[in-house]
């Protein structure tokens, strides 16, 4: 079952990753740009996962006064969005769907995720990327608990939206306007409320290797792999931005005055724009795949065997295809 789904996944591995490789400017920093907003209605929080004492990076967002969408006490964060119907009151994020890392203006979704790891008494949140030869980002720290805390971001990262022709959309990006290259030859920052020392006994998770050498892609091949990400990124921006105003209207409609018949077609116009988009990252998977030679998709699984990693359907859909 792992080896078919590698199988599977292969192209989509090769969408997202192959032409950050071979294009100067990413193809989203062409495609999206960014909006500031209020920061107080952002929150990073370093959410536990159940008592594995591993955490992962959980964004809410404040989106009306109805009523609080977390509390602090201290560091500790109270997510009260859990505890009621928050549409239209909040926005909660949890993975590379909803945000992503920007720096000097260009969008670093196709390049890096954001994880948190442990680090002696801290959850350090990072942007790591998924080239060995780049560097990993710190973006800020928290104190370690098996809790929600507050995640305190360093000098110049901060949240902003991303808009596509002009339009906002949901998707969270932590950015800073500083180069990805002058970022890297800046030294360690320090967090506004710094924990204790870490412990040098705790050591980062290792980068994963760089298997895309073993593939051999002909010249060729990565210019074709280039344009499909370029074409399904312009597509999926476009269908994700008529996505975003759908859904809106139709939480309108909910506390509105329309009537059943207009929120259940609003509902299916919703539904319609979300195969939309899963068909369009269809269509590109298997476009690549038709670029890859049998051999090319074999080598991909001996590596992925080699090296003891397995990929989930939700880690191929929601980290390495945005």
């Amino acid at each position: 079952m792992k080896t078919a789904l590698r199988l599977a996944a292969v192209s989509t591995l090769a969408l997202s990753t192959f032409s950050a490789t071979i294009t100067p400017q990413s193809a989203e920093a062409a495609n999206f740009e960014e909006r500031a907003v209020e920061q107080q209605n952002f929150v990073a929080v370093a959410a536990p996962v159940g008592n594995t004492g591993r955490h992962q990076l959980l964004v809410i967002e404040q989106q009306s006064n109805a009523r609080p969408c977390w509390g602090e006490t201290g560091n500790r964060v109270n997510p009260l969005l859990l505890n009621f119907d928050f549409t239209g009151i909040c926005g909660r994020f949890t993975d590379s769907n909803g945000y992503s890392l920007r720096t000097g203006g260009q969008d670093l979704g196709i390049q890096y995720s954001l994880r948190t790891v442990r680090q002696g008494n801290d959850v350090v949140l990072q942007g790591v990327p998924f080239r060995p030869n780049q560097p990993t980002l710190e973006l800020g720290r928290a104190p370690y608990a098996n809790d929600f805390v507050r995640i305190d971001l360093h000098d110049g990262w901060e949240f902003s939206k991303r808009t596509y022709q002009g339009r906002t959309l949901g998707h969270v990006y932590l950015s800073n306007p500083a180069s990805l290259s002058a970022l890297a030859n800046q030294s360690q920052p320090v967090a506004t409320n710094p924990s204790p020392p870490a412990n040098p006994g705790v050591e980062e998770p290792s980068q994963s290797q760089d298997w895309r050498e073993d593939i051999e892609l002909t010249q060729q091949q990565q210019e074709r792999i280039s344009e499909i990400r370029q074409a399904y990124l312009a597509e999926n921006g476009r269908l994700q931005g008529q996505l975003d105003t759908a859904r809106q209207e139709l939480q309108d409609m909910m506390v509105g005055d329309a009537s059943t018949r207009q929120i259940r077609r609003q509902r299916n116009q919703v539904e319609t724009l979300r195969k939309q988009i899963r068909d369009n990252e269809f269509s590109s998977i298997m476009a690549i795949r038709e670029l890859m030679s049998a051999e090319q998709r074999m080598a991909f699984v001996e590596v992925m065997e080699l090296t003891g990693r397995s990929l989930s359907a939700d880690e191929v859909l929601t980290t390495l295809f945005r």
